[in-house]
Parts: C-alpha cells; structure tokens; sequence
C-alpha cells in the first residue's frame, strides 16, 4: 500500500509530496523546491528510507532542494526528459527571476517518454511527455494507485504558464489533450501548485482545453 501526502514547498506555494510504502518503509518525493534540511529530518524521524527524488520539470520552485536531499539521504534523482537541460544550465538566470538560491547542477537520470520504472516498492510510474510548461517537462502516472503527478502541466481549473522561457502554449494543450485526457477519468491528479483534482473533472470543466 503507498500513502503520499503534501510535506512542503517553495515560497511560490509549490507542493513537494512523499510517496510511502508503509510495508517496506521506503519513500520518494516529488519536487522538492525547497527545505532540504526538513525535509530528511522528517524522513529520518519517521524511520523512511529515501529511495527517489522525482522531478517534474527543472524550473527552481521545483527543484531547488533536489542536490541537498540527495546529498543529505543518498537517493537517486529521477526526471525530467533531456529536453529540459538548458534550464538547468540556467538555474542561476531563474534563480535571479525568481529571487531564489542557486541550487546549482547535479545528477539526474533524465527520462523518456513512455518509460515505466519503479522507484519504491510497490509504485510502477509511467512517464508521460508533457512538454509546454517546459520542453522537458514530464508526469508521472501510477496505474495501480490511480494518481498523476503533473507537476505544472495540468491544475485544478487551470494550466501551466506557458510564458517563461522556452514554454509554448500549443505544446501545453497538446500534451493534456492528447495525452493526459486519454487517462481514466477517475486518475487523481496531483498538482504542483494549489489542490488536487481529477481527470475527469477536468475534462468538463477545465476553461483552459480548447
């Protein structure tokens, strides 16, 4: 059984999430955008082992505490797909935007569209191209558990912005038309900002998809 609940975010109300197998004890998490530190204080004192960091997409509110909580627990930092790595080289270009730290560049495995990996026990994920919001950006689907982690592609009511550097708002629409529509409408969605929804809901009441 995975339990996932919200444990954080970034001073842009970004939501950070950890997935918990409660047999196995072994955790990951999602867009870590800030407070590292915490972060693995939590993960110890609950008596977790951080197995995986899962990234969405590579804009800092997302990102900004990966290298730390990688540092701090050993976990393997999954995501996003290649196509997002100039805004890596740029972090210190968002970081000024934005009026962050520099996370500054670390190791990930970038990932592909349509692979499937299991980073705990027990949660297949299935990555889903979702380019727009960024080029690389990437979601997570888990069949089993009926939830999407979408990063800032799809929100409740809502979509990514498509203004920052390299976004493109024809690609956006796209890829949640095309491909995160095409999910049973009963998939949760676990948005990167602001409450959860559903694939259903979304598809009737989304102003956004045209």
């Amino acid at each position: 059984m995975i339990y996932y609940q919200i444990i954080g975010g970034s001073p842009f109300g970004q939501n950070c999430r950890i997935y918990v197998n409660e047999v196995t004890k072994e955790a990951a998490i999602s867009d870590p955008g800030a407070s590292a530190r915490a972060i693995a204080q939590m993960i110890d004192k609950n008596g977790l082992t951080l197995k995986a960091i899962l990234l969405t997409h590579m804009h800092i509110d997302h990102v900004g505490g990966a290298k730390e909580l990688c540092e701090l627990t050993g976990a393997k930092i999954f995501g996003s797909a290649i196509e997002d790595a100039l805004l890596m080289e740029n972090f210190s270009t968002q970081a000024s935007m934005l009026g962050l730290e520099n996370p500054g560049f670390f190791e990930t495995q970038y990932l592909c569209d349509n692979e499937v990996f299991t980073p705990i026990s027990d949660m297949e994920l299935k990555v889903i191209s979702t380019p727009g919001h960024t080029p690389g950006g990437i979601c997570f689907y888990c069949e089993k558990e009926k939830f999407l982690i979408s990063g800032d592609t799809l929100f409740e009511g809502s979509v990514g912005r498509t203004d920052f550097p390299l976004g493109s708002t024809e690609a956006l629409i796209n890829s949640i038309k095309e491909k995160l529509f095409a999910l049973p409408d009963d998939t949760r969605v676990l948005c990167g900002h602001g409450p959860d929804t559903s694939i259903g809901e979304e598809k009737l009441h989304n102003p956004y998809i045209y």
